[in-house]
């Protein structure tokens, strides 16, 4: 199967068939990513596309597959008519797959339609994986995220009109160093997320990567990096205000995370907060530094 760049995709999709319909990201310019940096927007040509269904659909590990993940940044971004050809072809030579999913932006989900919004989650598109980093406007406007916590609202409930299953990627530690950075970040967050239904929420934490805007900044001198105790406090307050009208899965199951939590919100919320709340009361700021060498996480 064709794969141009490294591949990226989310620790739940482990076992899913990974499948290029793009390379690259449309948006590129968040200031912390460095995931599609140096490589240009291009679509897969749907030639190549079925060439490596087919393929998949020949190797014993596949074929029985029931999800396939579409490859790379944001392959939602493409025109309905486009994406809705694509689920043909996978479910020509993969009848048993019963969900695509990918990464989408927010900007990706405007451009769609309430027509085309049906029209692919009748197709099989769910289970979208949604780049929101933070509920905090200033956050937002400092990244270069390229859309508004009132735009994410609006996109997502859209989402929750047509009954998607989809995750928020959150990242803590956006704002520095301070914890009254994280506390305000940790509480905006929280907020926004309880204003839609998300599925899954999924906690990362930002890590400075060279070739950055970001990092050009720390470097010089204009950004401190949050500590990892800092980290933990946003965490901790984007669970304690984590109130959505459904049930939510919440898991920081990915390396740059200073602890490991998984419960389901509203429901385990207490026993979230006192897991962190003996990690913040048992281990000082400056041992907690000490946990994680943010040089050697591989993004």
């Amino acid at each position: 199967m064709k794969y141009d760049a490294q591949i990226y995709r989310p620790p739940k999709e482990y076992k899913s068939i990974l499948l290029q319909v793009t390379s690259g990201c449309t948006h590129n310019k968040c200031k912390f990513c460095g995931m599609y940096r140096y490589t240009t927007f291009k679509m897969e040509s749907l030639e190549q596309i079925e060439k490596d269904i087919i393929e998949a659909s020949q190797h014993p590990f596949y074929k029985n597959s029931k999800r396939i993940f579409l490859l790379n940044g944001n392959p939602f971004v493409l025109k309905t008519e486009r994406l809705l050809k694509i689920a043909e072809l996978i479910h020509k030579h993969l009848p048993k797959i019963e969900v695509i999913t990918t990464y989408s932006s927010i900007k990706d989900i405007e451009m769609k339609t309430d027509e085309e919004l049906e029209l692919l989650k009748k197709a099989g598109y769910n289970d979208l994986y949604l780049g929101i980093e933070s509920g905090n406007q200033k956050a937002l406007e400092f990244i270069n995220k390229g859309n508004t916590v009132e735009e994410a609202i609006r996109e997502m409930k859209r989402l929750d009109k047509f009954d998607y299953n989809y995750y928020a990627m959150i990242l803590t530690g956006l704002m520095g160093k301070g914890i009254d950075k994280a506390i305000e970040n940790g509480q905006l967050t929280g907020k926004m997320l309880s204003k839609v239904n998300c599925r899954g929420i999924f906690p990362m934490s930002v890590t400075l990567v060279p070739g950055t805007e970001l990092w050009d900044l720390y470097v010089n001198g204009e950004y401190e990096e949050a500590t990892e105790y800092d980290r933990l406090i946003e965490l901790r307050e984007i669970i304690e205000n984590l109130k959505p009208e459904k049930t939510a899965l919440i898991s920081s199951a990915h390396n740059s995370n200073t602890m490991y939590i998984k419960g389901i919100v509203p429901r385990e919320t207490e026993r979230l907060l006192r897991e962190i709340d003996e990690i913040l009361t048992e281990n000082s700021p400056e041992e907690m530094q000490e946990w994680i060498d943010r040089r050697r996480i591989m993004l």
